[in-house]
């Protein structure tokens, strides 16, 4: 895969292996990439709740084998919208265990948002 992939590819791409979150999906704007990806954040929280890690790691390995490829809106979308939803949602006391779940890339790119989300939060708590 040497293209980049824009919004459109990646979540047709990802109703090929997922395909029961088409309705959900399709069911929101084209346009509207972060409320997509939260969707398929919400899938993947479900996994953890339900401690299905091979599930899990299939959504993480979706992520990985894209990450490089994505344009910047679904990389903003990737970290605001599905590694936040982790890093703060109702599973974020378990992501110390759920990170070594996470391939290379993605997880590199988790933990670089977690430090710079932490070293905000920090900067902010100073003030």
């Amino acid at each position: 895969m040497n293209r980049k992939i824009n919004s459109d590819d990646f979540f047709n791409e990802l109703l090929i292996y997922f395909p029961h979150l088409e309705d959900k999906i399709k069911g929101e704007e084209p346009n509207l990439v972060h409320s997509r990806m939260e969707i398929f954040s919400d899938y993947s929280i479900k996994q953890i709740e339900k401690e299905n890690y091979a599930e899990l790691k299939k959504c993480f390995d979706f992520h990985e084998s894209r990450i490089e490829f994505m344009v910047p809106e679904l990389i903003n979308a990737l970290t605001v919208s599905y590694c936040e939803s982790l890093m703060l949602g109702n599973c974020a006391s378990k992501m110390d265990r759920i990170k070594t779940f996470m391939p290379t890339k993605f997880k590199t790119h988790y933990l670089n948002y977690e430090k710079c989300y932490n070293d905000l939060v920090n900067r902010q708590s100073k003030k």
